[in-house]
């Protein structure tokens, strides 16, 4: 009854086995699918390593991630950064001369978009919680190309394509945290997994894999965590990190009802993701490709971190999807004809491609009615004692893997403060 568990075996519930081991604790966790990592795989076929769609880790997640063992190593992006605006590809608006240069934008929306990119790195986001994306923009009165480009730096910052949802205090975090710079890892997020595998094996964690929990219990002896197939384990602390919705599933009747309130509003992120892996690039250029008249992103990873066989290519291509969107075929065939127009000829070095057509990026976007990211459950809203929650949707701290991790590191500290309280 000493034990702790941890349902998910993501980014989150590593990072919490991790931190409670450290902490001394005797630490089980338990992952519903076959292999540990959640969106954080990397798949590596013929020297491609292709992460779950486009990835970037920011510069806070990183020394959070070192602080706990795992170290891992980047590159960052900063050659050939383009807009598209109107068909036309111009200079990504980065600073006053990529601003001036840029000829998709009129003088006004240059002096307006200078004026808002040169704010933006000195606003308190807490005055802007909420507040959405658009009237954000409305009050700096961001119009036309102007207004396409600074929607489509909130969309890379946040994966968001809902501005008149999303909090602004969220977008304006995000952008500043991005300004140092974003990191393109080498070897793919597999690296990360692979270092707290190895911490969390260190440590003594029990890592269960084909794993899948039915319910979360208290009764008079403890906690009881039952299995498919009718397995229940005795615990004194869980932590769980699966989906809003699954989480009040696992606890039923008992899970309270800011909980339950939450996983039936909360409106998750998702993207389009087509992958694909060229054994040469036709150009090198552009390695960044922001769209403004649609939401689409196109990146070549392959040229920041080392995820493809020398000469090689392994580019991310992604429209970023509102909340109520579908997809069909027609959204590959747009995908693909961005690649046509900064990768031609791509289709004959291809060697690999991966179709991932409502890809999860966050189970819950931080709106602007609930406050933004304070307004999200906190580690201990989950209605049953010694039950904490953590996830990309948990708690006031990050978003998307920042938020991952610093709430799997505010669980791992609340139950090994409770544990020594209670000794």
């Amino acid at each position: 009854m000493t034990k702790a568990v941890v349902i998910g075996g993501g980014l989150s519930g590593l990072v919490a086995a991790v931190q409670m081991a450290r902490r001394g604790r005797v630490v089980t966790v338990l992952e519903a699918s076959s292999q540990l990592g959640g969106r954080a795989q990397t798949i590596v076929e013929d020297g491609f390593a292709m992460n779950l769609g486009p990835h970037a880790l920011y510069r806070r997640a990183a020394e959070m991630l070192k602080a706990l063992g795992v170290e891992v190593t980047w590159g960052i992006p900063k050659d050939g950064l383009t807009v598209e605006v109107g068909g036309r590809f111009a200079p990504l608006p980065v600073d006053a001369m990529s601003l001036l240069g840029n000829g998709a934008l009129t003088w006004r929306e240059k002096l307006r978009l200078g004026a808002f990119l040169g704010a933006v790195g000195r606003m308190d986001p807490t005055a802007y919680d909420d507040v959405t994306v658009e009237a954000l923009f409305d009050d700096r009165r961001l119009e036309g190309a102007a207004r396409g480009v600074a929607e489509a730096a909130v969309r890379v910052a946040t994966y968001c394509n809902a501005p008149d949802r999303l909090s602004a205090g969220t977008a304006i975090r995000q952008i500043q945290a991005a300004l140092p710079g974003v990191y393109y890892l080498d070897g793919g997020w597999v690296t990360i997994l692979d270092g707290l595998r190895a911490r969390a094996e260190a440590l003594g964690v029990e890592l269960r894999t084909s794993a899948k929990v039915e319910a979360v219990e208290r009764g008079e002896r403890g906690l009881a965590v039952r299995l498919r197939g009718g397995e229940v384990i005795g615990a004194s602390a869980v932590v769980i990190t699966v989906s809003p919705k699954a989480c009040a599933r696992l606890l039923g009747d008992a899970a309270s009802d800011e909980l339950r309130r939450f996983a039936t509003d909360a409106i998750a992120v998702r993207a389009a993701c087509l992958d694909v892996g060229l054994r040469r690039l036709p150009r090198r250029h552009p390695g960044l490709i922001l769209g403004t008249d649609e939401p689409i992103y196109v990146s070549n990873h392959g040229n920041v971190a080392k995820l493809a066989p020398e000469g090689a290519g392994l580019i991310h291509v992604a429209r970023y999807l509102a909340p109520d969107e579908k997809v069909g075929p027609d959204t590959r065939r747009q995908l693909e004809g961005y690649l046509d127009l900064s990768q031609p000829g791509w289709r004959d070095e291809l060697v690999h491609a991966r179709w991932a057509p409502a890809m999860l990026v966050s189970s819950a976007m931080p709106e602007a009615r609930r406050g933004g990211q304070a307004g999200r459950p906190r580690a201990d809203a989950a209605g049953v004692p010694g039950v904490v929650l953590a996830g990309d949707w948990v708690g006031p701290t990050g978003f998307l893997a920042d938020c991952a991790i610093a709430s799997g590191l505010e669980a791992a500290e609340r139950l090994t403060a409770a544990h020594r309280a209670a000794a």
